[in-house]
């Protein structure tokens, strides 16, 4: 009775896993260059639906005792695959830098050739399966946990860059929540497998979490487009005023610091905050913020901001590389942010602006 009840679990999972893996595919995309990220997420995403849909229908199917050791494997080595996948696509939503990206997919195929290679030796000398099933489940948790530690680290790090490059910052905190949600449901995969009863559980929090992440995934765009097409941020930064006027003498003395800092062209440090650039002013940071909405009549990201994507500019003119290099060059490493910026600055992304000088040259 235990196992129609396992299997009647499988047969709902595959249905859920289906029915998401077939929102991530055929939802609408945007075809923008900004959302390239985007799409490799909702992809990678799709596929691991996909795959975790075939390995519910063949756990459905095949009648298997529970607890051999080839059911051990194949679940180690589809859930490993699957919170892979996840994290992956995680890197991508947020467009994390190629450097990172490389190695986490480099390294992800390591672990699962371990288990692959694992499992073969199993069923060739059978005396070693215990060994290999505690070494399996150590494989899975340390791997799961390396992957939540970097993607968690990335998240914080676009954080700091959107707090830093938006007056307004949009809401990522789902995200985060994600990666803690796909770190708990893999750990739960595994206790599962030593306390079976916990399978109703997992049977109800499993499919809440996956479509609560692809609901969030799906409704995220539209959001960022509506917000890129209508400039909201911007809008909304440059109707920043202070008016209490900063004297005449703070002025003659900020100006020239001001202009020597852009000639050394300071604004292409990352993560520059006000506080910052007023240190390295030798002021007070809200001194320099009068003087930008009162001298300037721009908020500090909006002028820090289009000295970067006037730089910019020259390097993409000078310089054959990629997009992404010339944002890092510049101060804002996040893709989405630079080409969100350099639109805003200019009116056209980073790709287009570089076509129009490619058949201008030619």
């Amino acid at each position: 009775m235990h196992i129609d009840i396992y299997h009647i679990f499988n047969f709902g999972f595959a249905l859920v896993f289906t029915i998401l893996g077939i929102l991530m595919f055929v939802v609408h995309m945007p075809n923008d260059s900004e959302f390239k990220g985007y799409r490799k997420a909702r992809l990678t995403l799709g596929l691991g639906f996909v795959i975790m849909s075939l390995y519910c229908i063949f756990r459905t199917l095949v009648k298997q005792e529970f607890h051999d050791f080839q059911t051990f494997w194949l679940l180690i080595g589809v859930s490993l695959l699957f919170s892979w996948l996840n994290y992956t696509a995680f890197l991508f939503l947020i467009r994390t830098s190629h450097k990172v990206r490389y190695h986490f997919v480099v390294d992800g195929i390591m672990p699962l050739v371990l288990i692959l290679v694992g499992g073969v030796c199993g069923i060739v000398f059978p005396y070693t399966q215990k060994v290999i099933s505690y070494l399996f489940g150590l494989i899975f948790l340390l791997k799961c946990a390396w992957m939540f530690y970097v993607c968690d680290k990335e998240w914080q790090k676009v954080a700091k860059d959107l707090e830093n490059n938006y007056d307004n910052n949009p809401d990522i905190v789902w995200m985060r929540r994600l990666v803690w949600l796909t770190l708990i449901l893999s750990i739960f995969t595994l206790i599962s497998w030593y306390i079976p009863a916990l399978h109703v559980i997992y049977a109800i929090i499993g499919p809440v979490t996956h479509t609560y992440m692809v609901l969030k995934m799906v409704n995220y765009m539209p959001r960022k487009i509506c917000e890129m097409r209508n400039d909201k941020t911007y809008t909304e930064s440059e109707s920043i005023k202070i008016k209490t006027p900063v004297s005449k003498s703070i002025v003659a003395v900020l100006e020239p610091k001001i202009e020597q800092w852009i000639a050394n062209k300071g604004f292409c440090k990352a993560n520059l905050s006000i506080k910052d650039v007023a240190l390295e002013l030798g002021t007070n940071h809200n001194y320099l913020s009068k003087y930008l909405n009162n001298n300037l009549n721009v908020s500090f990201q909006v002028w820090l901001n289009t000295l970067r994507v006037v730089e910019s500019k020259q390097i993409l003119l000078s310089e054959n590389i990629s997009i992404e290099e010339v944002g890092i060059k510049v101060g804002i490493p996040q893709s989405y942010n630079f080409s969100r910026w350099f639109r805003i600055v200019t009116g056209e992304t980073p790709f287009k602006y570089r076509q129009h000088l490619t058949s201008r040259v030619s």
